[in-house]
């Protein structure tokens, strides 16, 4: 069964290039052109991933997701960002955002987002709320909730639990974790989860392979599962360019 996504976009071109070009790889697409109307389709239906612009009329991708965590709807988020406005890509990742392509993004870099962010939603346990009824209150759109470990361990079955834990914005007092933390724990779990196999462990995180073995030599020497076989040492490939 094909993935469901919101693409939310002013520019009407941008956002049929778009829609085009995801309808091609297999996503059944919709469109919403601002920040309002995209909230409203997230309550009335289920995404199983939205892609935000983050400049937009009204409501922007920020406000965007600000009110998606306060409703607790953890339904994967890529947003877009210019290249002149990528300072605002950290701050959306800090606000709940999975991942985040420049525009305009090429094919394959929007399916390496996509492809990940809705992975690593349906691992950690991603959910949103039921569908609100009319005359249900609505939950205030200033408040920025962040789940427990107590109400992630809850909401991660057995098999999900270690994944949930190794991406946890928390750390055990609670405060918010660094990240550099949280990326070393990404790259670590993505050796991991392909063998090794360093090619596909960049194509899944969406980076180069020559940034993806300097990002391990600044590991400071942790231990990182690798095909030695196959594969070069970080240190090797890193003098090597």
């Amino acid at each position: 069964m094909s993935s469901s996504l919101l693409i939310v976009e002013d520019d009407s071109e941008e956002a049929r290039r778009l829609e085009q070009a995801l309808t091609r790889m297999g996503y059944r697409c919709t469109v919403a052109q601002d920040g309002d109307t995209a909230l409203a389709r997230l309550a009335a239906e289920q995404f199983d991933a939205v892609l935000l612009d983050l400049v937009l009329p009204g409501l922007d991708g920020m406000g965007v997701l600000s009110a998606l965590t306060a409703a607790g709807d953890e339904t994967p988020v890529v947003v877009q960002v210019t290249s002149a406005g990528l300072d605002a890509a950290g701050g959306a990742i800090r606000a709940g955002a999975r991942d985040f392509v420049v525009k305009p993004a090429g094919a394959l870099r929007l399916e390496v987002a996509l492809t990940n962010a809705i992975a690593l939603g349906r691992a950690s346990g991603g959910s949103r709320p039921a569908v609100r009824q009319a005359g249900a209150v609505a939950t205030p759109d200033n408040v920025i909730a962040f789940p427990s470990h107590a109400a992630q361990a809850r909401a991660a079955g057995a098999a999900d639990a270690a994944i949930g834990a190794t991406f946890a914005h928390l750390d055990a007092s609670g405060h918010a974790r660094r990240l550099d933390q949280i990326e070393a724990e990404a790259i670590r779990f993505a050796c991991h989860l392909y063998g090794g196999r360093m090619a596909e462990v960049a194509r899944r995180l969406g980076i180069g392979r020559s940034t993806l073995y300097r990002k391990l030599a600044e590991l400071d020497g942790a231990e990182v599962e690798t095909n030695h076989q196959l594969e070069p040492s970080a240190a090797q490939f890193v003098a090597a360019e």
